[in-house]
């Protein structure tokens, strides 16, 4: 009886610590990731998203000349508002072709990927986990993650989140480009594509808003960059 009892515990302890070994959770995965990984795997991602979201450098300087505006009023003694309509209707206008970037970026990678990372978990390897949560980030925007605003590991807000971008902007050129239920995967070799096209051995010409064939991407649409991407076989 004793036997059976000591048989039977040492059962248990070793199921614990198969149960614990694969509950590997996500945060595990990620810590596993040295810094200079992380950066190793953000060049590329960045370069692309930034392909799509041209229009975010420009709010800042905006709002400033704005500020700057109304400050410049007030110590003339002037309505603080004065000269500042068209201002204000370019950076709506900024306001809103941000949005819809991020929008595209939204329903094009982040949600489907938030989608596949929901399924898989922590079966996903590191680097994949980690490209998901830089671009939900980039999307949302880092300083709601930074404030505690937005919790990356809470999977229904973000899904919800991303759900309210695409509705609030929803005329954005967008292609799901996810490819026989993967999107992680392809997101990050369209990135890496990208990249080798447009910036790597083209630095100079892409500062300059010009690709590897010529192409004026700073000055096209997601929709314009989207088909000639595609046509270049880097998007789907």
């Amino acid at each position: 009886m004793n036997y059976l009892k000591a048989s039977l515990v040492f059962l248990m302890i070793g199921t614990l610590s198969f149960d614990s070994y694969a509950q590997e959770t996500i945060s595990d995965k990620l810590a596993s990731l040295h810094h200079s990984e992380k950066s190793k795997i953000r060049k590329p991602l960045y370069e692309f998203l930034s392909t799509w979201n041209t229009t975010a450098p420009q709010l800042k300087p905006a709002e400033k000349a704005i500020a700057a505006k109304k400050k410049e009023n007030r110590q003339n003694g002037k309505d603080p508002l004065a000269g500042t309509k068209k201002m204000q209707e370019k950076y709506e206008e900024l306001v809103y072709q941000d949005g819809t970037e991020r929008s595209f970026i939204a329903e094009s990678f982040a949600l489907p990927m938030q989608r596949e990372l929901e399924v898989k978990g922590a079966s996903l390897e590191a680097e994949d986990i980690y490209a998901v949560h830089y671009i939900t980030k980039f999307v949302l925007g880092v300083p709601r993650f930074n404030h505690g605003e937005l919790d990356i590991n809470d999977l229904d807000q973000i899904d919800s989140e991303l759900a309210k971008l695409i509705e609030a902007y929803p005329d954005n050129d967008a292609h799901n480009q996810e490819v026989d239920g993967h999107v992680i995967d392809v997101f990050r070799e369209e990135a890496q594509a990208f990249y080798n096209s447009y910036v790597a051995e083209n630095r100079a010409q892409y500062k300059k808003g010009k690709g590897a064939k010529g192409s004026e991407l700073t000055s096209m649409n997601c929709g314009e960059k989207y088909k000639l991407l595609k046509d270049q076989g880097i998007m789907h």
